[in-house]
């Protein structure tokens, strides 16, 4: 059943796709979910079909038995008001000036126009249009009636504010825009907060709106947060999910605002399985992450996107490049592809890009050429289709030397019945092998290698497949790796001095200036800690900070655990194998070392009166220890491994998201909410809880590794 493939998802490889506008990661997408589901989560056709914007995993199963199963597993996050109270200060800001400083003309002036502007802002950071019919104009005018009055009367005036804050700023040229939104927002912040009780309450009905639109969805005791599973057939043995699939992949609906991510796992398309080694069941994780949506393609964007990829963790990453970008557009993205490879390499994560739009490139250069009528005829591709492949393979040349070999290859992504398109009838006249380009089959060919490199890079030298384990537990790791802090506590307690005590660390991630930070600054730079990125900001007027806490993390665990060996040398790494049976133990051990060159030395040095007593199955589970150890010292898993427990310690753990969660979500100014979050991490790197995290979460990146090497039956 589709539950029981979604409760070991962590043992499957995951490839995290980025799909700049239009470069056909949508159809993408389609090519690979089958076809009962696939109706249900995509929304538009060709070029403006999109998916939701809230962070999915999409499991494929081919041991899932029907292809309109599925299962669904959604994590809820706490409401948070701050975009949207972002866009209402703004728009009131802009607003009152516009209305002369007057409460009472900035009330009259707001309607349907401006509101819209707040209910769907110009980055589509959220979406609230479907529910604007909940959300009364005339309610919210009246919840902010009171505030607007007091800012009109206070003393000292705006006016007054704003020529005090004009003459602060008077050897920089600053808009005057600027200005009174600055004044207008330090204004409210200094209201007495019974005056936006009212405002504040209207703000946190939202998420209470939300989420009861969220508990109708999935039906009263809907268990949100475990495992359901659904068919999008109806009367079927299953529940019905239709309605579910089409609500929560509607990327115009408001739920992003109150759930985290969704994991989805179905059956994969025919197609793909058949291309699939048949020994081995066909199952892997795409992970299509929000802020990889609606990229742009410019080096920027795309560089932002690839670290936030590689930011979750992936085991392979796939980039999707449009071909009918400009040429110096593509080449620059290339350019820092290559930078950014850079990085993947060191984590072990390949980087593999898939230019798409093939088709259309050959369909405009075959059209530009000689030809004895004005319309294009069949004959025309036949004549024209070898030296148009030429022309563009040869600018895709180009660009690949700024990639590592064997990384990129070009397909079509638009895929048409051969016997309708004109490139694959004249590339089968001439027998030409790259007909298969332009077929589903070339793209399932593709993800298929993609699967295969990625598994190999997984398993220890010289395994060319994953193993089959059957676990006591199927929900559990079938060996589980423990770090005991307390036997490093010396390099724990190292780590917490300079995270705490260090004034160059400290003051890299805390806020040290005097003047203001910029509201959207702290909702940008909140975001992306959640996608484990940093933020630096230029602002011209408002306060500057430079803070990245995964990477700030990263550096002190490295330097303080600079490889495996450190681990397993100090004794502090356990390898628990509660989970098996002690013939699954032997199959491992045999897989993993049937030559005996590893585990010859498990028992070095043991004391034979100790060795003598103990069990069959603890003298097992040595030597699997022993092949683990032998494994992460000579892998390249290291950085992959650190890289994951810097982001959990900055962000991803949940005892640590909740508590800056809570601080984000305060209804307090912008500017204190990034001053009490970075002082609170401080505070939360000097308890005893967060060395226990350190060794927890150490623990838990070997676990989710080593057992991607096995396949639970």
């Amino acid at each position: 059943m589709p539950g029981e493939a979604l409760k070991r998802i962590k043992s499957a490889q995951t490839i995290v796709v980025i799909g700049p506008t239009s470069s056909g990661k949508s159809t993408f997408i389609y090519a690979l979910v089958n076809h009962r589901i696939i109706g249900f989560i995509v929304v538009g056709i060709g070029d403006k079909s999109q998916t939701t914007i809230i962070p999915c995993n999409f499991l494929f199963d081919e041991r899932i038995e029907k292809d309109e199963y599925f299962s669904m597993r959604i994590r809820t996050k706490e409401f948070s008001a701050k975009a949207i109270h972002l866009e209402i200060l703004e728009m009131l800001a802009k607003e009152f000036t516009t209305n002369g400083m007057c409460a009472e003309d900035t009330l009259d002036s707001m309607d349907e126009v401006v509101f819209q502007k707040v209910l769907e802002p110009e980055d589509a950071s959220y979406h609230l249009g479907k529910i604007a019919d909940k959300l009364s104009l005339e309610v919210f005018k009246n919840v902010v009636s009171d505030a607007l009055n007091e800012i009109e009367e206070v003393s000292p005036s705006f006016n007054e504010r704003v020529k005090a804050k004009k003459k602060e700023f008077e050897k920089q040229k600053v808009v005057m825009s600027t200005i009174r939104r600055m004044v207008f927002e330090d204004m409210w912040n200094e209201l007495e907060p019974k005056l936006l009780d009212d405002y504040y309450d209207w703000l946190n009905s939202i998420g209470k709106e939300i989420m009861n639109m969220l508990n109708q969805l999935f039906g009263n005791g809907n268990g949100l947060g475990e495992i359901n599973e659904y068919s999008v057939e109806q009367d079927d043995d299953l529940p019905y999910g239709g309605l579910i699939l089409q609500n929560l992949f509607d990327p115009y609906q408001p739920y992003s605002l109150v759930v985290e991510d969704i994991v989805l796992a179905c059956r994969p398309r025919t197609e793909l399985i058949e291309k699939a080694d048949e020994d081995i069941p066909l199952r892997f994780c795409l992970r299509d992450t929000m802020g990889l949506n609606q990229v742009d393609m410019d080096e920027n964007s795309i560089k932002d996107a690839l670290d936030i990829a590689l930011n979750c963790s992936p085991d392979s990453i796939l980039l999707l490049m449009n071909l009918e970008e400009r040429d110096d557009v593509i080449a620059e993205c290339c350019d820092v592809i290559g930078e950014k490879i850079g990085k993947a390499k060191k984590l072990d994560v390949p980087v593999n890009v898939i230019f798409t739009k093939a088709d259309r490139i050959i369909g405009n250069i075959i059209n530009k050429a000689e030809k004895t009528t004005v319309e294009l005829t069949q004959d025309d591709y036949n004549r024209h289709i070898e030296r148009a492949i030429n022309s563009m393979e040869s600018s895709i040349d180009c660009y690949l030397q700024k990639l590592p070999q064997n990384s990129a290859t070009w397909l079509s992504i638009r895929y048409l019945e051969e016997r309708i398109d004109p490139i694959q009838i004249a590339l089968k006249e001439l027998k030409s092998n790259k007909l298969v380009k332009f077929k589903p089959e070339g793209l399932y060919q593709k993800i298929d290698e993609i699967i295969r490199d990625t598994q190999i890079r997984i398993l220890p030298k010289g395994m060319k497949a994953p193993l089959f384990v059957t676990a006591i537990d199927a929900e559990k790791p079938a060996v589980s790796l423990k770090i005991d802090g307390t036997l490093i506590s010396d390099v724990f307690n190292q780590m917490q001095f300079t995270l705490t005590e260090d004034k160059a660390v400290v003051n890299g991630y805390t806020i040290t200036t005097n003047h203001t930070i910029n509201g959207r600054s702290v909702v940008t730079y909140y975001n992306k800690l959640q996608r484990g990125q940093g933020h630096t900001t230029r602002a011209y007027v408002y306060g500057n900070f430079s803070i990245n806490m995964k990477a700030m993390l990263n550096k002190v665990l490295c330097n303080s655990i600079p490889d495996f060996a450190t681990l397993y040398e100090s004794e502090v790494v356990g390898t628990l194998v509660d989970n098996l049976e002690e013939s699954e133990i032997d199959r491992m051990i045999e897989a993993f070392d049937a030559n005996r060159e590893i585990t010859e030395f498990a028992f070095a040095d043991i004391n034979p009166a100790i060795f003598a007593g103990l069990s069959p199955k603890v003298k097992k589970s040595q030597k699997l220890h022993w092949i683990f150890k032998h494994y992460f010292n000579s892998s390249e898993k290291y950085y992959m491994v650190m890289d994951k427990v810097a982001f959990n310690l900055s962000y991803g753990n949940k005892r640590i998201q909740n508590t800056i969660d809570k601080i984000y979500t305060k209804p307090i100014s912008y500017d204190a909410t990034i001053r009490e979050m970075q002082d609170t991490f401080k505070k939360i790197f000097a308890t005893q809880a967060f060395t226990d995290i350190i060794a927890e979460e150490i623990g838990v990146a070997m676990t989710e590794l080593i057992n991607k090497m096995f396949i639970i039956i």
